[in-house]
């Protein structure tokens, strides 16, 4: 009797001491969150584009993405937080320099086309964030990155037409273009007042060649 029980513990030792060593691979679960996760923010950007005049619901989103608030809340802590999330994830491939490489200076057309496609895919997000703005640091922090883009984007297009002018217009001039081609002004045009987007190209067209015409 004595010999049997040494023996069962043992046997439990082994057992204990197997499981102790084995690796939980948990690369699989990883995956599934990681793969969980990127739906949501896709789900969160196409429901802020397409639905932009309603309330942002994370109800919604989950519907939309097969998954449960809950799942969303764990992932993103709060609504703003899938907000922050879906900005950052979505603002890279708009955000590109290169994509005015080859753009003209003389060509404004092909210059605020370009813009306005920018506009178009985060534009929605971007305005509700910034109703946001002063609730969170962390919208600020990612705001900030677009603003910093836009300024850069002005200097660069427009540098030799506010160069042109005397150095007292310069800083007018700037902050005129830097205006004229504001998210907010996409906004109107393209929501507020509904214009297509080729209409709402030619609006700003028209107004950035009023700004940098030359003084006779």
């Amino acid at each position: 009797m004595r010999i049997r029980l040494t023996r069962n513990i043992i046997r439990v030792n082994d057992t204990y001491m197997n499981t102790k060593t084995r690796k939980y691979d948990s690369s699989k679960r990883k995956a599934q969150a990681e793969a969980s996760r990127e739906k949501i923010l896709k789900c969160a950007a196409k429901l802020l584009a397409e639905n932009h005049k309603d309330e942002f619901r994370l109800e919604d989103v989950a519907r939309l993405a097969e998954v449960s608030v809950q799942t969303i809340l764990r992932a993103f802590g709060s609504k703003d937080g899938l907000l922050v999330k879906t900005l950052e994830h979505e603002a890279p491939a708009a955000l590109d320099f290169s994509i005015y490489s080859n753009i003209k200076i003389e060509d404004l057309d092909q210059l605020v086309t370009t813009l306005f496609k920018i506009y178009d895919k985060i534009g929605d997000l971007v305005i509700h964030a910034l109703a946001h703005e002063h609730r969170s640091p962390e919208f600020q922090k990612s705001l900030d990155v677009g603003r910093d883009f836009h300024k850069a984007l002005v200097s660069d297009a427009f540098g030799i037409h506010i160069h042109r002018r005397p150095p007292s217009e310069r800083s007018f001039l700037f902050h005129a273009l830097l205006t004229a081609t504001d998210i907010y002004i996409w906004k109107i045009l393209r929501r507020d007042e509904v214009l297509s987007f080729d209409e709402a190209v030619a609006t700003v067209v028209l107004n950035l060649k009023s700004l940098i015409q030359e003084k006779e």
